[in-house]
């Protein structure tokens, strides 16, 4: 079974839930995260509550280049809570 979650986890600094972070300090994720795209890790550049924007998390990644073309699933892991793998990024080079 896996579990899925709409949202990262603790942030630092600390932002309450529902409320509309500040453009500075950035609520950057506290909790580890791993991304892959097409079962090939990518490098996560960073992660944080979208300032200005109540619940909208992000994730910045790096495309790695050994990702193929095609239509391929991007799977973020949070805490050891997968996300859906319905997200596909379409690479071509």
């Amino acid at each position: 079974m896996v579990r899925t979650q709409t949202h990262f986890g603790a942030t630092n600094p600390s932002a309450a839930p529902g409320v509309v972070p500040p453009v500075n300090p950035v609520a950057n994720v506290a909790n580890p995260i791993t991304v892959t795209i097409g079962n090939i890790a990518a490098s996560v550049v960073g992660a944080a509550i979208s300032p200005g924007n109540a619940g909208l998390c992000q994730i910045a990644i790096q495309v790695p280049g050994s990702v193929p073309d095609g239509d391929l699933a991007v799977v973020a892991l949070v805490s050891g809570i997968q996300s859906s793998s319905s997200v596909l990024l379409s690479v071509k080079r």
